[in-house]
């Protein structure tokens, strides 16, 4: 029995040994760097990238909710993006709202586009913040595009929606970047005044959005403001 047993706590030593080598062996910045990581010089430890972290958390333990804008919406309705899609080497984030309203069916299929997702703050505690643009399907086959702004807390793992603007129906060519001077420009490809819908769009537009209230600490004041949209039509 006593032999068993010093067996049993050999081999759990050996364990604790084996792993704390291996943990340390692998913490350092040449390992760091081969698993895309950020090696934190002052703690000496690996970091999770924190666009990789919040994919993590966001895929399936903590998904976040979409509010949809007003102009979809009479009443403020949340949508759980609980799926995650890869449709043409994007990576979307979805989630469907199934509605009855007045007696009619109404459905609504949100896509996150997590591809696209812009950071916009590089600290690691507290509250972070993240801009992308997302899709609103419904029964109409419309196709509405929003860019969206997103909070994520470093110590729940979850992100809140917080503000959307629109971008348009049925573009293509949706860029995401942040400036130099800190404001988040969105360019894109809208549908001329001499097209259809079933064209390929081919006017070029641009949106830049001020951030407001980014705080680490508290997002209830946060959100986008508009400053300007620059088109040129190239159909003529």
């Amino acid at each position: 029995m006593f032999t068993t047993f010093y067996k049993v706590l050999l081999g759990l030593i050996l364990i604790i040994i084996i792993a704390y080598f291996l943990q340390n062996r692998a913490n350092t910045p040449e390992a760091c760097a081969n698993i895309e990581g950020l090696w934190d010089a002052t703690e000496q430890v690996c970091k999770t990238p924190t666009e990789k972290l919040i994919f993590q958390s966001l895929s399936k333990p903590n998904p976040v909710s979409i509010v949809l804008p007003q102009i979809q919406s009479e009443n403020q309705t949340s949508v759980v993006l609980d799926k995650v899609e890869l449709v043409d080497e994007t990576v979307y984030f979805r989630g469907d709202n199934n509605n009855l309203s007045k007696a009619t069916y109404k459905r609504e299929i949100v896509y996150l586009n997590m591809s696209q997702l812009m950071l916009l703050m590089t600290n690691t505690k507290g509250l972070t913040y993240f801009a992308a643009p997302f899709i609103v399907n419904n029964e109409n086959n419309d196709a509405y595009v929003y860019a969206g702004l997103f909070s994520y807390d470093f110590n729940s793992h979850q992100a809140k929606h917080l503000d959307s603007k629109f971008l348009g129906n049925h573009i293509r060519e949706t860029e995401i970047e942040l400036t130099q001077t800190g404001q988040v420009k969105f360019t894109f490809k809208s549908h001329g005044p001499k097209q259809v819908l079933s064209d390929y769009p081919v006017q070029s537009n641009e949106i830049d959005l001020q951030l407001v209230a980014l705080d680490v600490s508290n997002d209830k004041q946060a959100k986008f403001k508009r400053l300007e949209q620059m088109a040129n039509d190239l159909s003529k």
